[in-house]
């Protein structure tokens, strides 16, 4: 099938552009900086705070603006210009989140570079040291007391609680967006929300129609943009539902997918 050519690329992270280590494979690097010098323009988008997504950036000199919290928070490298900020709404917020800390979820709270708990659990203090993201604790069933409304959340449990919590977000089901990644874990974000309407938001900006882009990504928060380009590619580890949406499949985060399908998509090279 041909495809129209690609004028830009959206990387998610985790799981996608970064092996299990939490590095960019060499040969990732390399066909992104090919890319760049082709005048593609590369962009970032991740789950991830913004701060936690800075090292990435810098590491491939990218100046575009980067993709964060799902795509509730877009700015430059530099945060001089933010291109998009969706907080939830501040009293829906507390209302759900009183439910939640109540029945003694494990509950995560973003704010554009800072993570909000209500105790420093170990998963807590492990993830603020790999993800380069501080975090402020508020201490117990004090969520509910924040006076800035959050970015993301994000609720961690059992997977039966899970589908528990699901339940209950049905109540407020026009005031969040809800994305199940994993049977452990939950996503919240205002409800317009999502990577695609980011990238969206991004590729009118710069004038790049969507279906010269190239989206690559590995979990449910990325159907969206994956949907919206004129390329979706998931990642040979990606969740079922991803590739059932997705053009292509690439090989594996731990194979170096993202260099495979860059080489195969951008530069039509043959493949080994």
């Amino acid at each position: 099938m041909m495809y129209p050519p690609v004028r830009l690329i959206a990387l998610d992270l985790d799981g996608t552009l970064l092996d299990e280590e939490k590095k960019i494979p060499d040969q990732a690097v390399q066909m992104i900086v090919k890319a760049k010098e082709k005048g593609i323009i590369v962009t970032l988008a991740s789950a991830r705070p913004f701060c936690s997504m800075l090292p990435y950036a810098r590491q491939l000199q990218l100046d575009t603006p980067l993709i964060s919290l799902s795509g509730s928070y877009v700015t430059d490298e530099r945060e001089e210009r933010i291109w998009l900020k969706r907080p939830m709404n501040l009293l829906k917020f507390r209302e759900m989140v009183r439910i939640f800390e109540e029945e003694n979820y494990y509950v995560k709270v973003y704010l554009e570079n800072q993570l909000i708990v209500q105790q420093a659990t170990k998963e807590t203090v492990n993830y603020s040291r790999i993800f380069g993201v501080p975090y402020t604790v508020l201490g117990p069933k004090k969520l509910r007391t924040l006076e800035k409304a959050p970015l993301r959340i994000a609720l961690f449990d059992d997977s039966i609680r899970i589908r528990n919590a699901q339940q209950i977000l049905k109540t407020w089901s026009d005031d969040f967006a809800v994305i199940r990644d994993t049977d452990h874990g939950l996503e919240i974000v205002e409800p317009t929300v999502s990577k695609g309407a980011a990238l969206k938001i991004i590729c009118c900006g710069l004038g790049i129609p969507m279906e010269n882009v190239m989206a690559i990504g590995n979990e449910g928060s990325d159907i969206s943009m994956i949907r919206e380009a004129g390329i979706g590619i998931a990642m040979g580890n990606a969740c079922e539902e991803l590739k059932q949406c997705a053009d292509d499949v690439t090989k594996t985060n731990e194979e170096c997918g993202v260099g495979y399908a860059i080489q195969k998509f951008v530069f039509k090279e043959s493949l080994k």
